[in-house]
């Protein structure tokens, strides 16, 4: 683990990253702050209840469309981030493979966007994107 120069916080490789967001992830998943599914998600962003999409990065172009499409229709910014494969991620959430994962949870959605925003150096998508 090295440190930042700016801000003399250690800087954690990619596998530490997600293995602290799936651990928040798990932990939202059993406070019950967890959506999972695409339809279910779909109905939370409408309902303004979602505050951060978990996508896996191998999620289908039909299923990430149907999500952006919902985010731009809603005229809401939505952040979102790609993470794993699908099988790891249901995995760890004990949930049937799933692709799309909502977190409704805005204290736990803020810090997993740190925690990526850390390891990757760049803002997460929004519905602009």
């Amino acid at each position: 683990m090295s440190r930042s120069a700016n801000n003399n916080k250690p800087e954690l490789s990619s596998s530490e990253t997600e293995s602290r967001i799936l651990s928040l992830l798990q932990f939202a998943r059993k406070a019950g702050k967890i959506i999972h599914g695409t339809d279910a998600c779909l109905r939370g962003i409408f309902g303004s209840k979602i505050h951060l999409i978990v996508l896996a990065a191998d999620i289908s172009d039909n299923t990430l469309e149907r999500i952006l499409r919902k985010i731009d229709t809603i005229q809401r910014s939505v952040a979102q981030i790609k993470i794993l494969d699908k099988s790891r991620l249901s995995q760890a959430l004990g949930v049937p493979d799933t692709a799309v994962f909502g977190v409704t949870d805005k204290q736990f959605a803020t810090r997993i966007l740190e925690l990526w925003q850390a390891s990757n150096g760049e803002e997460p998508c929004d519905k602009s994107s």
